[in-house]
């Protein structure tokens, strides 16, 4: 996964939901409401390496609390 994609999702992860909902709308308005238009990519290595691990690795089942994100994240 980039370094970009985890950026994304440490930042969704820790969003309230109310700018959730706006960067929903947001993606919605650039994508035209047309989820097609978006590429779609296999997972890589690290990708399936990753839902290997949520799927069966006890340890990355437990959450960092929102506080906890805001401050590894900075």
């Amino acid at each position: 996964m980039s370094n970009v994609k985890e950026r994304l999702l440490g930042a969704i992860t820790v969003m309230d939901e109310e700018n959730a909902q706006k960067l929903w709308k947001y993606i919605l308005e650039i994508y035209d409401n047309k989820w097609d238009k978006i590429e779609e990519e296999d997972p890589d290595e690290i990708d399936l390496r990753m839902i290997h691990d949520a799927e069966n690795d006890p340890d990355c089942q437990i959450l960092a609390t929102p506080e906890e994100a805001r401050r590894v994240l900075g």
